[in-house]
């Protein structure tokens, strides 16, 4: 099983969750890329069994949908074909509230994109609100959710 991990993150927290899920992908044996957005040629998505996608939460207190802008833009991108009939996965890093929203939006998205089936997982808490300054990093205890999300996908 090929699966990526696309992520978005400003402070670094989004990647911390993403290389934890990495670590209990890789540990059943299974292969994982880890894309940053910023990098993403969307026509390799195809080359994927699973998706996973995870976005820091972003005001999601005070918007409708809490998804990092980065990340809204490049889902809106997809083609409605590239990830047709794929299994999907969210996650997603928030500092104070509002996550409940931006996983919705991610699901949704997803969905509406193709997706046969999204899994939701592990919500942390880390970092500061509006991300002024880097903040607290995820917990081990989350890290160690984020692994076992992995782990469950390839089982």
């Amino acid at each position: 099983m090929k699966i990526a991990i696309l992520f978005y993150t400003k402070t670094g927290h989004t990647l911390e969750a993403a290389n934890a899920i990495a670590e209990g992908i890789k540990d059943q044996g299974s292969e994982v890329d880890l894309i940053n957005i910023n990098n993403l040629e969307i026509s390799i998505l195809k080359n994927y069994d699973w998706i996973i996608v995870g976005s820091p939460c972003r005001a999601g207190t005070v918007s409708t949908n809490g998804v990092a802008g980065p990340m809204r833009k490049v889902l809106k991108e997809l083609p409605n074909d590239i990830i047709k009939e794929k299994i999907c996965g969210v996650y997603s890093v928030y500092a104070l509230a509002g996550v409940k929203n931006t996983i919705k939006t991610l699901s949704k998205t997803l969905t509406n994109k193709g997706c046969k089936k999204v899994m939701v997982r592990p919500l942390a808490k880390a970092g500061t609100p509006f991300s002024i300054t880097k903040g607290s990093s995820v917990s081990s205890k989350d890290l160690e959710l984020y692994k076992n999300f992995g782990k469950t996908i390839v089982q």
